[in-house]
């Protein structure tokens, strides 16, 4: 049995010495015994899996917070001092977060399971001397492979055996045409690209047929070479995560600077250590949102579950900060701003250029009233043709043009299709890269139709005649000359083009049974092909320029044809788009300033990088979109790199940050527009949050260092953060937040979560709060001279109340007072009736009442407690209306 596992430059070599090499026959391929032995010495055929977190590693991650830290501190000193309650609250507090987060992790994997489960294909093979379906992962060097149009080669191998074979290796190596293939030996120092006698792992059949013999699996393909560079690279991300750890930092030392100076006052004023480790438990309770861990990984993964919706898959809840923050979107033009499909768009008929008017895909208009040249041209395009059309999609096969010229002839007359596909063919001349035309001749009625197409230039070379005004004339020179600038002309528009003719006779054409009888022919005209805009592209890019987005079209394609689709969306809308060539990105003179540059064509995986790098040295965060094993370098470098998950590799779809799962650039669009409200409504809850544990820490301090007692409780005041922390909040985090959200330019990137003016809304909007709830914890206790524990209660109901109402706060200062993006949130309205009916039943329940240590109030204290909340909250509103500011 062979030992190694792949043969070294095998495209150097002929295909006999390859098999000898391989001990394997072209015509049997191995043995199913064999075959089995050489999976158990090489291994399966798949890429190497990135090791996965254990679960004890995610609960680590999960606990290792200073956060987490300080308030195990503090359960630990509450069952030291024996308050039971206040401890055991603590650690239900932190096994809640700890949950979530694990939950959350381990949904990230599984969500990465499923992509991996997209890329599983199968592998038609010989063993034992007859084809067989095998999964692809047991292939082994040594196996036929036998390789149809439509099929994905699924390990690197060896062509033996050949029949107008084409692939498309644009996953490799960016090369956006497919690649004719032979079987000759070519040069050793030939690039990937170059080696026409190999067929490689992951790339696809677009037609032909022919026979490989493997001779490279696994990590050992070119695919897997370039898996291992990209697994050793690494990218450069901000995750939101390192923003909220220092945000609970800084919260820290606020709890330890409190704790220092009320230590010292205890100190100086003699009091007991219990009454001053109570207190400073109450402000470690105070000062610390124990939800903002919780609602922040809710609030992100409600976000990637309305992505997810919209066919965006985001692997990393971090990632979505980034997406807030894009500046620039690098994307291609196949398949995310266009339909990844060709379409006849025009007809260039006599002297006359026909534009089609297509009305979604079962439609097609045209200003020319029907004659002589389109019925024609319409019969040629039936008649020679191969594919199959399905107006569903799901069984068309065949050349692309082919699938084109049917489904216009479907949407034009359908019945007329289907009479010409009933007439009998008795002769073909299959295209071949040589001649670049097709023929075929057909039987019917009224004689013999020969009908021919292909490559302008070598189709009117054979054509002696020419159909104009209805009648046939005979060609001249002057007339090919101007149908070849016809052509140019097309090809100048950015679309693609074919040439038809066709003859008729009584007889059948000489030189049918040869395959050759393209001869005497009568010209036609030629049909533009366009792989035509998405619908809803071109109201994307709009939405992108409102939001100060930069959106570049980076394509291996043809400069015109990248033109021509960048005008149609709107991309750019000057009539001479400037587009730059990737090899003139290498010139330092032409790439100095790129500013003015929205289209690059022609342009190689490694331009790509250039590029990334030159606009990262400008501060741009850009995103940028691939689907080959050849774009993962760049996709990694990339702020967000975006993968497709139709067409993308799975090596591009491991190192994406984002996986569209519809290749659509619009899906982008909106994964940016809910970066936006997921980073805005973060911070809107954290500003909700913040801003009451202040008031809890002035309103502790005022009646610490005025009555030497706690106005609130910490267990009072665990019980009101749990409800408030998460509740209200996380239905403000999962708000659908405000419609102008993309009419702005995107925040800074090194913004924190919560910047200067932040700041100040939560000092001014705390102050308020807390006064008004002081106030009335002091009016209780000092006029109206009623018990520390009934002025106690009146603190705690007018701080609860406070809490629910201050979620109408969260509304932006622009927006109207009673109908805003809170008022709205219907999830706001179920949060707060939620938490006040909770602290009802905990009033009218003995036991819990006890625990929190409630009081019967008169009348006249929930008066108190109303005018305690509600005061602040209108305060609040009108600085709001009046500043346009907090």
């Amino acid at each position: 049995m062979i030992e190694d596992v792949s043969i070294e430059k095998p495209f150097t070599e002929k295909q006999d010495s390859i098999l000898e090499q391989l001990e394997t026959k072209v015509e049997k391929g191995l043995s199913s015994d064999e075959a089995k032995r050489r999976l158990e010495h090489f291994g399966p055929n798949q890429l190497e899996k990135r090791k996965k977190k254990s679960p004890w590693k995610i609960i680590l991650e999960q606990v290792n917070t200073p956060v987490v830290y300080l308030l195990a501190a503090a359960a630990a000193l509450s069952f030291i001092f024996g308050d039971l309650p206040e401890g055991i609250f603590i650690v239900v507090v932190l096994l809640i977060n700890t949950a979530i987060g694990f939950w959350m992790e381990m949904q990230a994997q599984k969500s990465m399971n499923a992509l991996k489960e997209m890329d599983k294909v199968e592998a038609e093979v010989l063993r034992d001397g007859e084809e067989q379906t095998i999964d692809a992962e047991h292939l082994v060097p040594g196996d036929i492979l036998v390789l149809d149009a439509g099929q994905v080669v699924a390990a690197d191998a060896r062509l033996v055996e050949v029949s107008e074979l084409q692939l498309n290796e644009s996953a490799l190596t960016g090369e956006s045409v497919p690649v004719d293939k032979n079987t000759e030996k070519v040069e050793e120092d030939a690039e990937i690209a170059e080696r026409k006698n190999m067929a490689f792992k992951g790339t696809s059949v677009t037609r032909g047929k022919a026979k490989a013999v493997v001779t490279a699996t696994g990590m050992h393909t070119e695919i897997g070479n370039i898996s291992d560079i990209v697994s050793s690279a690494s990218g450069e991300k901000v995750p939101l995560d390192k923003k909220l750890n220092k945000l609970s930092q800084r919260l820290i030392w606020v709890v330890l600077g409190l704790a220092a100076i009320l230590a010292g006052v205890g100190f100086i004023t003699d009091r007991d250590t219990y009454t001053i480790i109570q207190t400073a438990i109450a402000w470690a309770i105070a000062a610390i949102p124990e939800g903002l861990p919780i609602v922040a990984s809710i609030a992100l993964a409600r976000g990637m579950i309305r992505l997810a919706r919209h066919e965006v898959i985001v692997k990393q809840l971090s990632a979505v900060e980034a997406l807030g923050e894009t500046n620039t979107i690098f994307t291609d033009k196949t398949g995310t701003l266009t339909e990844n499909r060709l379409t006849v768009n025009t007809l260039y008929l006599d002297e006359e250029k026909i534009l089609l008017e297509w009305e979604g895909d079962e439609q097609v208009k045209m200003e020319q009233e029907e004659n002589e040249l389109i019925r024609k041209l319409f019969t040629i395009s039936v008649l020679c043709n191969n594919a199959e059309y399905d107006p569903e999609g799901e069984e068309s096969e065949g050349d692309p043009l082919e699938i084109a010229l049917l489904k216009f002839a479907r949407a034009y007359d359908q019945e007329r299709l289907e009479e010409l596909r009933s007439w009998e063919r008795v002769a073909e001349d299959p295209f071949n890269s040589e001649t670049k035309m097709m023929g075929t001749i057909y039987q019917s009625d009224k004689g013999y139709f020969t009908a021919g197409k292909g490559a302008a230039k070598a189709l009117l070379e054979e054509c002696s005649h020419i159909l104009k005004d209805d009648e046939s004339q005979e060609l001249s020179e002057d007339d090919k000359q101007e149908w070849l600038e016809k052509f140019d002309e097309l090809a100048k528009d950015g679309l693609r083009s074919l040439a038809f003719a066709y003859k008729e006779s009584d007889q059948k054409p000489q030189g049918a049974e040869d395959e050759d009888f393209l001869h005497e022919l009568t010209f036609v005209g030629l049909i533009g092909f366009i792989d035509p805009p998405q619908g809803d592209v071109k109201d994307a890019i709009e939405t992108c320029k409102k939001a100060g987005i930069e959106v570049v079209m980076v394509t291996g394609d043809h400069p015109e044809t990248a033109k021509k689709i960048a005008q149609e969306v709107s991309l750019v809308e000057n009539d001479e788009p400037k587009a730059l060539r990737g090899k003139e990105l290498d010139e330092s003179e032409e790439s100095k300033d790129l500013s003015d540059v929205q289209v690059f064509s022609r342009v190689s995986p490694e331009q790509k990088l250039t590029l990334i790098e030159k606009y990262q040295e400008q501060s741009k965060i850009v995103a940028m979109t691939g689907d080959g094993v050849n774009d993962a370098p760049a996709l990694k470098k990339a702020d967000i790199g975006i993968a497709m998950g139709m067409r993308g590799t799975q090596v591009a779809k491991e190192v994406a940050d984002m996986v569209l799962k519809d290749d659509s650039f619009p899906s982008i669009v909106r994964a940016i527009r809910e970066g936006r409200i997921i980073f805005s409504n973060i911070r809107k809850f954290i500003i909700y949050q913040l801003s009451y544990h202040l008031s809890e820490i002035i309103i502790i301090a005022a009646s610490t260092f005025a009555i030497a007692k706690l106005s609130l409780l910490p267990l009072q005041l665990l019980f009101l953060n749990i409800l408030t922390d998460v509740f209200p909040a996380l239905a403000i985090g999962i708000g659908e937040g405000r419609s102008g959200v993309m009419d702005n330019p995107p925040k800074d990137p090194e913004e924190p979560i919560i910047n200067k003016k932040s700041w100040q809304t939560i000092i001014l909007f705390g102050s308020i709060l807390a006064l008004g709830v002081s106030a009335a914890f002091f009016y209780a206790y000092y006029v109206w001279d009623q018990s520390f524990e009934v002025a106690n209660n009146v603190a705690f109901f007018s701080l609860a109340v406070a809490e629910l109402l201050h979620t109408l706060n969260m509304r932006d200062p622009e927006e109207p007072v009673f109908k805003n993006q809170i008022t709205r949130n219907k999830y706001v309205w179920m949060a707060v009736a939620l938490c006040a009916t909770v602290l009802a039943v905990a009033y009218s329940i003995p036991y819990v009442r006890d625990l929190l240590s409630l009081q019967p109030m008169e009348a006249r204290n929930w008066i108190l407690i109303a005018l305690g909340s509600i005061i602040p909250v209108v305060i609040i509103q009108i600085i709001k209306s009046a500043t346009k500011k907090f």
